[in-house]
């Protein structure tokens, strides 16, 4: 069996046009790519002996029939076999799929952002991969600060390890548009996303690579993270509300809770979101925005941020601060909301349900002192939650036969089994719903709001989103510090984005 290496904790698409660890610096360098065996020439074809001939498919020696799985040749792989996918995946351990072995490559190297000191459930599922295989995995680390620029620099050199990169949702369709990613459809029928969150279909099913055509998947799941609201009963209870008053809540409610802390005695706050950082700022006005109504990606392509729900959501925001009902939100970047609550005295936030294992160590399974609910429901009486995945996708550029194996690999990453063990290791939100059922989480703290948590998830997704984020950030500052009302931030971002999308 796999060793246990537990620690203690650690919609539609719509577009506008890796034995031991080593160090992805060892994969540097060296052609990756160009003519000969195994290489590649082209937009993620290749031309020789285990590629094939143009945009990501054609005929080679060792290549296959042309089409989305091209660059992988014509192999055995049956998702619906030995077990019809969703009960092989689902049950209580995984049972990978039927494929040829002398097909597929013993051993790949996959990206690994960290240490793997730091992802005791990424180290158990890789004993079970090769227990239930014979494929070796082997993590390339990289910090998670330098990933995008390391991964950019191996793709675009077509660098053919390694095999498996772990990209978080928000480059992904960067990496799609550029044609380094390798197509999985055939580990998605369309039952298998019976189990995962509606925008694994609807956001990830995308004709983005402009070296394909038609509409093609290429992820699998390697983590997640969910955003509920996170709350205090027993400060809700000192400010006179009933303790269960955030369950249900509506921003309505959550203003009713500030303008209690502020008048009371002692230093309790009612609410706070994420004001400082490069991106965290954006998912509290994301998520409002959305349960408003509101969307960023518009019928005809175009990504808006002045839209009326995102200007009513930024006005309510700045008049939370300039009534004086906040702590200085430019204070908290990251970590700093769960700082705070942790310090006893925050009735609740929107944010990762990370914080619930640290406030249980501190306070105890037992505690009055923490809950978990649903984000404040917007005008239209809608919850709408954030979601946050890292995929695992496929390098177009390696070998068919270690992308074959990374395609294995895939398939049981997304496991019930594996996502409970994420949660169970890590506090990692189990992308795959499922592992809610599994008797590893039969006990599991908050399970059944953390379920309804991940059921809520929205999340849309389109080119050039760090940077379009990176503006927005500057703008929704400058109307929280008041400098501009939320119609000219959102306007003056506006004409910042339409410039980068060239819209």
């Amino acid at each position: 069996m796999p060793s246990d290496r537990r620690l203690t904790r650690r919609n539609v698409i719509k577009i506008a046009t890796a034995g031991g660890a080593v160090t992805l610096s060892g994969c540097l360098g060296g052609n990756g790519g160009g003519n000969g065996n195994g290489g590649g020439n082209g937009n993620g074809g290749g031309n020789g002996n285990g590629g094939g001939n143009g945009n990501g498919g054609g005929n080679g020696n060792g290549g296959g029939a042309s089409g989305p799985s091209g660059t992988l040749g014509d192999w055995s792989l049956d998702v619906n076999a030995p077990d019809p996918v969703l009960d092989r995946i689902n049950g209580e351990d995984w049972v990978p799929p039927e494929y040829d072995d002398g097909e597929v490559a013993s051993e790949i190297e996959r990206m690994n952002l960290g240490g793997m000191e730091n992802d005791p459930a990424t180290g158990w599922y890789e004993d079970l991969f090769q227990e239930k295989t014979g494929i070796t995995s082997t993590p390339v680390t990289v910090p998670s600060s330098d990933a995008v620029s390391q991964m950019r620099t191996l793709l675009s050199s077509q660098s053919e390890s390694p095999a498996l990169m772990q990209i978080s949702q928000e480059f992904f369709m960067d990496f799609l548009t550029e044609g380094w990613l390798e197509p999985v459809d055939e580990l998605w029928p369309e039952e298998a996303y019976e189990t995962f969150p509606p925008y694994f279909q609807s956001a990830m099913t995308t004709d983005v690579d402009r070296s394909l055509d038609g509409d093609h998947t290429y992820m699998s799941t390697a983590i997640s993270e969910a955003h509920g609201l996170n709350y205090n009963p027993t400060v809700l209870e000192e400010l006179g509300f009933p303790a269960d008053f955030y369950d249900g809540a509506t921003w309505a409610d959550v203003r009713e809770v500030c303008e209690e802390a502020t008048s009371a005695s002692g230093d309790y706050h009612g609410w706070v979101w994420y004001g400082s950082g490069n991106r965290y700022p954006i998912y509290p006005w994301l998520r409002q925005m959305w349960s408003r109504g509101g969307s960023v990606v518009q019928d005809d392509g175009s990504v808006k941020f002045n839209t009326d729900a995102g200007v009513a959501t930024l006005e309510w925001q700045s008049q939370m601060i300039a009534d004086g009902l906040l702590p200085d939100v430019m204070q908290y970047g990251e970590g700093g909301p769960a700082d705070l609550f942790l310090g006893g005295n925050l009735a609740g936030f929107g944010g990762g349900l990370g914080i619930m294992a640290l406030a249980l160590e501190e306070w105890g399974e037992d505690t009055d002192q923490y809950d978990a609910a649903l984000l404040p429901r917007g005008e239209n009486g809608e919850h709408v939650s954030y979601m946050n995945t890292d995929f695992l996708a496929i390098n177009r550029f390696a070998p068919p036969a270690k992308k074959r194996a990374g395609m294995i690999y895939m398939d049981g990453g997304r496991s019930a089994i594996a996502s409970a063990q994420e949660y169970d290791q890590e506090g990692n939100y189990p992308s795959n719903t499922a592992a809610w059922d599994h008797e590893l989480l039969a006990d599991a703290n908050f399970k059944e709001t953390a379920r309804e948590i991940g059921e809520t998830a929205r999340v849309e997704l389109w080119p050039n989103q760090i940077e379009t984020f990176d503006v927005l950030v500057t703008h929704l500052q400058e109307a929280w510090l008041g400098q501009l009302s939320a119609q000219e931030a959102l306007d003056s971002a506006q004409s910042d984005i339409d410039e980068i999308m060239g819209q």
